[in-house]
């Protein structure tokens, strides 16, 4: 993937036809990736807190066997999210937008990217687990069954959602970077004007 986006990059450098190019702050663009990841973290601990309250109290209220397990499911699936949510504000948090250099910074973004997509893998692994789960409910009456394949369809959707829009900011960002390096006929690689190594 580094090959392919050093690739990409000799192709997307302005030339000197033009005039000089802009001069790419690395340092603001960390900050933008690091921003963009502690947002992305807040919008799912908000979202795990929101469940686990909601399906707390649903849980409790509820008579309804399906509708009691698919908060169940909601509230217990969320725990998770919250913890992962937490665990990647605190990694950004700590991190210092000038500490990465541009192989660093490329390097943290290709991360990023492969870690989405084997989110989303999982994210559609999560729906077809949560489609079997309601169909095995349904065909044996299984109301626990119902509620859970149907909360399994509700996490596993937002999760794509997320990761889909997580992947898709995540690559502009990376673009943008990639429009910043520029590799040497040596093979060294480096951010103009903005990257120290």
């Amino acid at each position: 993937m580094l090959s392919i986006a050093l690739t990409l990059a000799l192709g997307a450098a302005p030339t000197g036809a033009k005039g000089p190019a802009e001069p790419f702050a690395l340092t603001d663009w960390n900050h933008r990736r690091l921003q963009t990841n502690r947002v992305a973290m807040l919008v799912l601990g908000t979202w795990a807190v929101a469940n686990i309250g909601v399906g707390a109290v649903g849980f409790g209220l509820e008579r309804d066997e399906r509708v009691r397990w698919l908060h169940l499911g909601n509230a217990s699936w969320n725990v998770v999210n919250l913890a992962l949510a937490i665990a990647g504000l605190a990694a950004d948090w700590r991190k210092d937008p000038a500490s990465f250099d541009a192989k660093q910074s490329l390097e943290a973004s290709n991360t990023q990217e492969k870690i989405l997509l084997v989110n989303a893998g999982l994210d559609v692994a999560y729906l077809a687990a949560g489609a079997f789960l309601w169909q095995r409910g349904e065909a044996t009456a299984d109301r626990s069954l119902l509620g859970f394949g149907q909360a399994l369809l509700l996490q596993g959707g937002f999760l794509l959602l997320f990761d889909t829009m997580l992947a898709i900011v995540n690559g502009r960002l990376t673009h943008e970077l990639m429009l910043g390096v520029e590799v040497t006929p040596a093979g060294g690689v480096g951010a103009r004007l903005g990257a120290r190594w």
